[in-house]
């Protein structure tokens, strides 16, 4: 016989259904215990402290003051997380579809010093009111010309970059990270790769072998700066799959940069892989950076190669910023008929309120990704009428992103962040973490 609240494993599947969640009902302060089961459900309350001998069974002590004995085996994992998430979350589902309610979350995620959960209410509102000034101000949006865009993009639009806290050129940034010894030594191989360059796209064979061997042959970390600016964005892809060889057998952490580069921005996929291919032999800590910024890339295509990327790279620090990848907002300039003031982007390829039909090749390389400054379609066969660019937003969820996530953890919550990020607290949060026997 079980005790009286006790739900051992074959019980639990019957009592327990694929939403078993206990809801917050009452207001308390300081934190308490997420039970997450296999099933699918959460218990929510207090973790109760079990005899050494109890190992196959937790006691959890409900919000509403009931106690439930669940079956070790049926826990997923367990985690520890303040009441206002609790209570958050629980208004959230109970809120109105409306730009107020969304508002009015806001503020009480704000007194709560609920930041990121802040500013989910406050892009909910942007769903509804993409113009809306106040919470585009609140998020740290500047209207540009008629678009609306964050401080770092406005910068990034400008050519500037964040360094140390503080915007700089990227030339600027160059100077701020060499000393005027390392200058000088870079200075001198600039002439030496030019050279050879220039001798490899001559007419004679003898010529262009020479050149060849000679950047073959360079194993010097102050040439890195030269084979990157003279190599890196060459019309020849030959010249940039021979850039690859050549960094990879520079040691130290210089060439990290135009490797990761490579990887995700060259437009052959060959000379990408042997890039990330460099990189996964080498200690690449330092080029991790590289790839989480491109997970915020304007370009979903980046962001799937940045997920690719990490994968095969394989370090477990990043699982916070693959979590925030698992689904990505992209916007991309349509010109439509000027005949409606509202346009939404849906998922049979039409515009809402406007009949506009994307072509299927068009529909498929907006959702894929591949047109990262937007597409013109141009109306065939009809009477002229006025046209106009807009904005179109698009969520992705990005497949990549995915499977870095279920190779690096070896856990699949699929695309649910939510659900990720309970599994990752469980992990990280020392005292949250509570022994199941499996």
């Amino acid at each position: 016989m079980f005790p009286e609240h006790f739900l051992p494993s074959s019980r639990l599947a019957l009592s327990v259904p694929l939403l078993f969640t206990l809801i917050l009902s009452q207001q308390t302060s300081g934190h308490c215990d997420l039970i997450k089961l296999k099933a699918g459900g959460e218990i929510r309350g207090k973790l109760q402290k079990l005899p050494s001998e109890s190992g196959e069974a937790r006691i959890i002590e409900t919000l509403t003051g009931g106690k439930i004995t669940v079956d070790a085996q049926q826990i997923e994992f367990i985690t520890n997380r303040p009441l206002s998430v609790e209570e958050y979350e629980s208004r959230s589902k109970s809120i109105a579809d409306t730009v107020d309610a969304h508002l009015e979350l806001a503020n009480w995620c704000s007194e709560n010093h609920l930041i990121s959960q802040r500013h989910a209410e406050l892009e909910k509102v942007l769903l509804l009111e993409p113009d809306h000034s106040k919470a585009r101000a609140a998020l740290g949006y500047t209207n540009r010309d008629g678009e609306w865009m964050t401080r770092d993009e406005l910068m990034r639009k400008n050519g500037y970059i964040k360094y140390k806290g503080r915007y700089v050129s990227t030339a600027e940034l160059e100077l701020l990270e060499k000393n005027e010894a390392d200058l000088a030594e870079e200075r001198k191989w600039f002439k030496k790769v030019k050279l050879w360059l220039s001798l490899m796209n001559s007419n004679n064979a003898q010529l262009q072998q020479e050149g060849l061997k000679n950047i073959q042959s360079i194993n010097d970390p102050f040439a890195v700066s030269a084979l990157a600016r003279l190599m890196g964005k060459h019309e020849n892809y030959l010249i940039r799959s021979l850039l690859v060889t050549t960094l990879s057998q520079i040691t130290g952490d210089k060439p990290l940069r135009p490797l990761a580069e490579l990887a995700l921005s060259d437009p052959v996929q060959a000379i990408r892989e042997s890039a990330l291919q460099a990189l996964s032999r080498r200690d690449v800590s330092q080029a991790i950076v590289y790839f989480i910024e491109a997970l915020k890339n304007s370009s979903n295509l980046i962001v799937q190669r940045a997920g690719k990327g990490l994968e095969v790279i394989g370090d477990k620090s990043v699982v916070p910023e693959l979590i925030s990848a698992l689904v990505t907002t992209h916007t991309y300039r349509v010109r439509v008929p000027d005949t409606t003031t509202t346009y939404s982007f849906g998922t049979n390829g039409t515009f809402g309120n406007t009949g506009v039909v994307l072509p299927p090749d068009i529909e498929a390389g907006l959702l894929a990704g591949r047109y990262p400054n937007g597409v013109i379609v141009l109306p065939s066969q009809q009477p002229k009428i006025p046209m106009r660019t807009i904005s179109v937003k698009h969520n992705h969820q990005n497949e990549a992103v995915l499977s870095a996530l279920q190779e690096i953890t070896q856990q699949n919550f699929g695309y649910n962040q939510r659900l990720w990020q309970l599994w990752w607290s469980s992990t990280q949060n020392k005292a949250g973490i509570i022994p199941v026997v499996q």
